[in-house]
C-alpha cells in the first residue's frame, strides 16, 4: 500500500480540510469522533452462518439454511454446515445471504444537488454548475454517493465522471471511491470542448486504479460529445484495455467500432432497428427505473427488449442520478417487474388482467438476476462478481427477513418477497471484497450526521459561487 499512501497524501493536500479530515482511515466518516461513528470496518476470514442462501448462479441454486465462507476477499465455499474454525462467525439466521447489487450507470458527481432539481429541465440546467465545482466538491459528492450505495446494498457501481473538467477532478473521484471501499468502474470523459482526452491521462488514471484500489476499480471511457473523435477514442481505449465504453446511446451511429464492451443506457425511446443492433453486437444495457419515470419520459422498455431477443444477462440496473433519487435497488426491481407487466398486458381493467391470467415474461427472479449477475456482466465482471460461487470475489449482502415489512417463513418465495417488499432498511450487512462495510443496519466507520452536514455546506457554497438564490 506504499504507493497508495504517497499518491493519496499528495491528492488530499489539494482538497483542504475536508478531505484531510477524511484521510485518517480507509473509511473514517469524514473525521467523525469514535463516539459519533460506528465501529471500524471488519475484515479477515468470515463465516456467514445459518442464512437463506440465494446464490444467483447459473443453476439458480438456493439453500434454505446454509453458510458462506469468506477468506482473503474470496468466497471460499458455499453450502450447509461449513467448518471454518479460524473464521469470525457472523450470525446470518433470519436473513437472505445473496450477492451485492451491481449498478451500471451513475453520475455520482451531482449528488450534491439533492433538493435542487424538480424535473429534467431543471436538472440539465444545473449541469452548468460543473464550472463552479472544486476538486473537493467532486471528492465529497462521490464519497457521499458511494456511501449511499453501500448503505443500500450496492457493492459495485459505475461512476460516470462526465462533470470532471480535468485529471485533478477525476483523481478526486478515484480517491473517494478507493477510500469508501466500493467496487467500481470509473469512466473518464473521452473529450472536452472538442479536444480528445490525452492518452497519457488515461494511462495515468488506469495505472492509479491498478496500484491503489486492491483490484476493486477499473477505468472506463465516456464518449458523449466526441463527434469526429469518437472512433479514434474507441480504438485508443481498446489498445489500453479500457472498458466499458459509452455515450448513453448515440454510439449506435458508429457501427464500425461497436462491440460487447459498449453500454446503452435509458432506452425509453429505443426503436426496433436499435434493438437489432444492440443484439447483433452484444451491447449491454443499463436501465433507469427510478429516473426515467420521474422525469416523465416513460417506463424502462424491459418487455420490448426481452421479446425482441435481448438476453436478460446483458441488462442491468442504473441509479443514474442521486440529485433526484436515492439508490434503491428494491424499488428499481419493483419498477422493472411492474413496467414489464403493464407493457405485456396492454390492459387497464383489473378483472381483464385477472381473466387473462398472463404468463409473465419477466418475473421477480429475473429482476434479482438483473440487479446482481446481469449488472456484473454489463460491466465486464461476470467472472468475478454477481453470484455466490466459490472462487469469486466476496461481495455479499445480508437482507433481514424478520423486520416488520418481511417474514422468515421457509415456504415463502424469497424472490417475490425481496422484490415486492424489500427496502434499504432491511440491508443488515454489506461486504465488499471480503471487508464488512455495513453491519447491524449501520455503515461502519462513518459519521453520517457529520457527512450530511458537510454535503449541505458544500451545496450552499456551490449555490453561492454560481449566483443561485
Amino acid at each position: 500500500m506504499k504507493n497508495f499512501e504517497i499518491s493519496r497524501r499528495n491528492l488530499l493536500n489539494s482538497f483542504g480540510a475536508l478531505a484531510a479530515g477524511c484521510a485518517s482511515a480507509s473509511l473514517s466518516g469524514c473525521g467523525g469522533t469514535a463516539a459519533a461513528a460506528e465501529s471500524a470496518v471488519t475484515q479477515g476470514e468470515l463465516l456467514l452462518q445459518g442464512g437463506r442462501i440465494l446464490t444467483m448462479d447459473a443453476a439458480g441454486t438456493e439453500i434454505i439454511k446454509g453458510d458462506v465462507h469468506i477468506k482473503n476477499g474470496v468466497i471460499a465455499a458455499v453450502g450447509a454446515n461449513i467448518s471454518a474454525p479460524a473464521a469470525q462467525v457472523i450470525d446470518a439466521s433470519n436473513t437472505v445471504v445473496m450477492p451485492g447489487f451491481v449498478e451500471t450507470h451513475w453520475h455520482m458527481w451531482n449528488g450534491l444537488w439533492k433538493g435542487m432539481a424538480n424535473d429534467a429541465t431543471e436538472y440539465f440546467r444545473l449541469r452548468s454548475l460543473a464550472a463552479n465545482y472544486t476538486s473537493k466538491d467532486h471528492y465529497l459528492a462521490v464519497k457521499y454517493s458511494a456511501l449511499q450505495a453501500i448503505n443500500a446494498g450496492i457493492t459495485t457501481c459505475h461512476d460516470w465522471a462526465d462533470g470532471a473538467r480535468n485529471y485533478d477532478d477525476f483523481a478526486a473521484h478515484m480517491q473517494a471511491l478507493a477510500e469508501v471501499g466500493i467496487r467500481a468502474k470509473a469512466s473518464y470523459p473521452g473529450t472536452s470542448s472538442g479536444i480528445a482526452a490525452p492518452r497519457g491521462e488515461l494511462v495515468r488514471a488506469r495505472d492509479w486504479m491498478q496500484a491503489n484500489s486492491e483490484g476493486r476499480m477499473q477505468l472506463g471511457l465516456l464518449l458523449d460529445g466526441a463527434g469526429g473523435l469518437f472512433e479514434q477514442q474507441v480504438r485508443m481505449a481498446r489498445e489500453l484495455g479500457i472498458a466499458p465504453l459509452t455515450n448513453h446511446e448515440g454510439f449506435l451511429n458508429h457501427p464500425g467500432v461497436l462491440g460487447p464492451e459498449f453500454v446503452y443506457t435509458h432506452g425509453t425511446d429505443i426503436q426496433d432497428a436499435d434493438i437489432a443492433m444492440v443484439k447483433s453486437y452484444g451491447i449491454k444495457i443499463g436501465l433507469c427505473p427510478s429516473t426515467d419515470p420521474m422525469i416523465g419520459v416513460g417506463l424502462p422498455p424491459i418487455y420490448k427488449l426481452i421479446t425482441q431477443g435481448i438476453k436478460r444477462e446483458n441488462m442491468g440496473l442504473s441509479v443514474d442520478v442521486t440529485a433526484q433519487t436515492s439508490p434503491e435497488p428494491f424499488e428499481m426491481m419493483r419498477v422493472l417487474v411492474n413496467a414489464s407487466r403493464i407493457q405485456q398486458s396492454g390492459m387497464n381493467a383489473i378483472f381483464d388482467v385477472v381473466k387473462a391470467a398472463p404468463s409473465w415474461v419477466f418475473g421477480y427472479s429475473d429482476a434479482l438476476k438483473l440487479a446482481t449477475a446481469g449488472g456484473a456482466n454489463v460491466l465486464g465482471w461476470a467472472d468475478s462478481i454477481g453470484s455466490l460461487v466459490a472462487g469469486k470475489r466476496a461481495d455479499v449482502i445480508m437482507v433481514r427477513l424478520d423486520d416488520i415489512n418481511m417474514q422468515p417463513s421457509a415456504q415463502s418465495s424469497i424472490h417475490i418477497q425481496l422484490v415486492q417488499c424489500g427496502a434499504t432498511h432491511n440491508i443488515d450487512t454489506v461486504i465488499v471484497d471480503g471487508v464488512v462495510r455495513k453491519r447491524g443496519g449501520r455503515l461502519l466507520g462513518v459519521d453520517v450526521k457529520q457527512l450530511t452536514a458537510q454535503v449541505a455546506s458544500a451545496q450552499e457554497a456551490l449555490r453561492s459561487r454560481a449566483g443561485l438564490a
